[in-house]
């Protein structure tokens, strides 16, 4: 069992040493743990994530206490990068210098509207959900285009407040995972979505099972900002995975994906996963 998204202190809204995290993680059985802390290049000065003077302690920290663990627990190295097409270059610049075991990309605010955050939900309730689905799905293809990653973190968060899409996007999803197959990006299962008002799983079950009709990998995250939280909800995400038809999860060291095979009890109805294409990073462009 494995948790590849838990946040520490460092981005301004977790608590929670790190190594309480990976204690937490140990107690539930996990084999792998990964920090996957915000970096959010953004000129706003009240920006929930670690500033970018921060990342060498961040990433040290984590490499210690991967030392520290050996033998015990996996211990990865990851970033959660906010997509911003006026800082993609320094955003480059920081992964280009530390060893990370896995970049992973999400969409938190479209333009200037901040899509998960509860004191503004007020603000997307009297919003034109078609408006805010079309917006956000853009804005997710246009990250998925530049390629400076490696894993998409709770693909259809748009609807964590509860608000649903009143047309079809079937079309526009379709072409969105079609990009994704095709540059070979990992999809996040991400359990949080069961504490928030949707009450569920990103990505919904039936866009996991998209996901999966396309060859699509995953992995599972519990986006965990306190200890207590690692792992949290691993039970559901194993099963909705397992309804989807996955075998296998997917695990990172030093940017390159490898398959972490499941209970075999649970899924002889399941069919082997086509291996994804290996390509080459994209560059970005500003």
């Amino acid at each position: 069992m494995i948790d590849y998204h838990v946040h520490t202190p460092l981005c301004h809204h977790a608590a929670g040493s790190m190594e309480a995290c990976i204690r937490q993680a140990v107690s539930c059985g996990l084999s792998e743990i990964c920090f996957l802390d915000h970096l959010t290049l953004r000129p706003e000065e009240d920006v929930k994530s670690m500033q970018e003077e921060e990342v060498p302690l961040y990433f040290n920290a984590v490499k210690a206490l991967k030392e520290a663990w050996a033998g015990k627990i996996a211990v990865r190295a990851g970033l959660e990068v906010d997509f911003n097409p006026h800082f993609l270059a320094p955003a480059r610049k920081i992964l280009d210098t530390y060893d990370f075991d896995v970049v992973a990309a999400s969409v938190h605010i479209l333009n200037d509207l901040d899509i998960v955050s509860h004191s503004l939900a007020h603000v997307h309730a009297s919003m034109d959900p078609d408006d805010l689905y079309a917006r956000y799905l853009d804005t997710v293809y246009r990250m998925c285009e530049k390629g400076f990653f490696d894993m998409i973190c709770h693909l259809d968060l748009i609807k964590k407040f509860g608000k649903r899409a009143k047309r079809d996007f079937t079309a526009e999803l379709d072409g969105l995972l079609s990009l994704i197959r095709e540059k070979g990006y990992v999809v996040e299962v991400n359990t949080s979505g069961l504490d928030h008002p949707i009450g569920e799983i990103y990505p919904s079950q039936s866009l996991l099972q998209a996901c999966r009709k396309k060859g699509i990998p995953v992995t599972l995250g519990s986006d965990a900002h306190r200890p207590e939280a690692v792992g949290g909800h691993r039970a559901e995400g194993l099963a909705a995975v397992q309804e989807a038809g996955y075998r296998s999860l997917t695990g990172f060291i030093q940017r390159k994906s490898y398959p972490i095979l499941m209970e075999t009890q649970r899924l002889e109805n399941a069919s082997p996963l086509p291996a994804p294409p290996r390509l080459e990073k994209d560059p970005i462009h500003d």
